[in-house]
């Protein structure tokens, strides 16, 4: 059990507010090892973009790899920016030990999600699942309501609205990620229903001024929002700042400057979405482009966990969507990409990795 010593609340207020990305792991050439330079060039990437935190997902990591993926984010990101992570277990004993990890390493908060492959009986059984998690952490714990199938027995939109509202009452719960393709109506009941105890938070940059207006969003996460920004030219940061401070004329000329490279974005991961897995070969593409490490992933031994394969024609309309709002995306060659902007500064090149790699073409 854990002891519940703090103001959670006042805490979330402080400190989640802003732009949170993705992390993924970076791997030596030949897989057989994390790249502790690769992963600590995308953390300080990260500080660059001006993100308040950054959402470190252990793919394809063994249990010992995870905790030292957490320690080297953390350990780079000192207390420069947060840290964060989704919670993927696919039983309570696997979900404790994922949260001693978390906890081991210093993360300041947690993405709470059933297993894509669990299938709560009911509703009560979805509220225990949240419960649990948050009586055994001290972490702030954020739940995501998501438009997938594991619910729709339960509720035709996938969310469960009363869940989320008794959840929200648990006294380390702080926030609740709102998925960019949920129902309209369902969205508004959320932040009917919850807003005054949690903070919401949308991903789909149309919807924010509403939010931000009339339920208190200060913060967007996690998701890439390198895909329509650069360091030097923070888009989706000012965009969420000028309409936390009201100057909404300004956020809105943000907003459509940068529409086309948003629609981009949302076109490619559109048809992936409902197979079940984000297409984060192709996110880490993006971030690639504006100066992040890149570098491929392992294959997944989880079919659940399996990647798209990132295509030439993909690759160029990343390019062109940053062309298209005025972001020049790095000159380096895709060979850099593959093997890891840091490895390949080190000297490595494709002929290091051990065999072609089904997720890029």
């Amino acid at each position: 059990m854990s002891d519940k010593n703090r103001d959670y609340t006042d805490w979330a207020k402080e400190h989640i507010r802003g732009l949170e990305n993705i992390l993924m792991p970076s791997f030596t050439p030949d897989f057989k090892d994390l790249d502790e330079d690769g992963i600590c060039l995308d953390i300080r990437r990260s500080m660059e973009h001006g993100f308040f935190s950054t959402f470190a997902v252990p793919l394809s990591l063994s249990p010992e790899e995870r905790l030292k993926f957490f320690q080297i984010c953390t350990h780079e990101a000192g207390d420069r920016i947060k840290v964060g992570t989704p919670l993927i277990a696919p039983d309570e004993a696997s979900q404790h030990a994922y949260l001693d990890d978390c906890a081991a390493a210093g993360l300041s908060h947690v993405l709470a999600h059933p297993w894509h492959t669990w299938q709560p009986e009911s509703a009560d059984g979805l509220f225990e699942f949240y419960r649990s998690i948050s009586e055994y952490t001290d972490l702030a714990v954020e739940l995501w309501a998501t438009d997938g199938w594991q619910c729709r027995h339960l509720h035709p939109s996938n969310v469960v609205v009363d869940v989320f509202d008794r959840a929200a009452d648990l006294p380390n719960v702080v926030a609740l990620k709102l998925m960019a393709t949920l129902d309209l109506p369902v969205v508004y009941e959320l932040c009917e229903r919850v807003s005054d105890r949690v903070l919401v938070a949308g991903v789909h940059l149309g919807i924010a001024p509403l939010l931000v207006k009339h339920y208190g969003m200060q913060w967007s996460g996690a998701w890439t929002a390198e895909a329509l920004q650069s360091p030097e030219q923070r888009n989706v940061v000012d965009y969420l700042d000028l309409l936390l401070e009201g100057r909404e004329a300004e956020a809105f000329d943000i907003y459509y400057r940068v529409k086309p490279a948003y629609e981009a974005l949302y076109a490619l991961m559109a048809p992936m979405l409902p197979k079940g897995v984000h297409p984060f070969t192709h996110l880490k593409y993006y971030q690639w482009c504006m100066g992040g490490n890149g570098g491929l992933l392992r294959e997944a031994e989880d079919p659940n966990e399996a990647e798209f394969p990132l295509r030439p024609d993909e690759r160029q309309k990343v390019r062109e969507a940053f062309q298209s709002i005025e972001l020049q995306p790095t000159n380096d060659p895709d060979e850099c990409f593959a093997v890891g902007r840091a490895a390949y500064g080190a000297g490595a090149r494709s002929g290091d990795m051990p065999v072609k790699h089904t997720y890029i073409e």
